[in-house]
């Protein structure tokens, strides 16, 4: 008997589950009182000392769907009218990203822009390198430092 009990409580479940409850709403929680009213059976009859593994799948999907969101409308027009909502979320989001794109470029060919002109202001103030001057009085003073010992 407790078999039997048991695969209504599963038939009833997946009933609810799907969207196609016969004895509570369409869209009810998938709890254990309704599991039991959706049996045909007294809601204190599905007890967790009397089915635990049942009830622990139960728990386990209700964590499941909680943390995932609130359950989905099985209706074809509701289900429309979400795609249709996420759509336009979409669209908005689209041109919103598009407008920050075309701005963020806009302002990278400013500063390319200013870039260059600074480049061209500096080359007619740019002194030769200090570097450069180094180096040939180093080449020099080793020049004579290396003839000093050849003599």
């Amino acid at each position: 008997m407790k078999d039997n009990a048991e695969f209504e409580y599963r038939k009833a479940f997946r009933r609810i589950v799907e969207g196609k409850a016969l004895r509570v709403g369409k869209m009810a929680p998938p709890n254990l009182a309704n599991i039991a009213r959706e049996a045909g059976k007294d809601p204190s009859a599905l007890k967790k000392s009397r089915y635990p593994i049942f009830i622990s799948e139960v728990e386990s999907f209700n964590n499941n769907v909680n943390s995932a969101g609130e359950r989905i409308d099985r209706s074809l027009s509701t289900q429309l009218k979400a795609a249709r909502s996420e759509n336009k979320k979409l669209r908005e989001s689209y041109e919103q990203l598009t407008i920050e794109r075309d701005e963020s470029h806009s302002r990278v060919l400013n500063l390319q822009l200013a870039l260059v002109e600074m480049s061209f202001g500096v080359d007619g103030v740019e002194k030769p390198s200090s570097i450069a001057n180094f180096d040939l009085y180093a080449r020099q003073k080793l020049m004579r430092n290396i003839g000093k010992d050849k003599f």
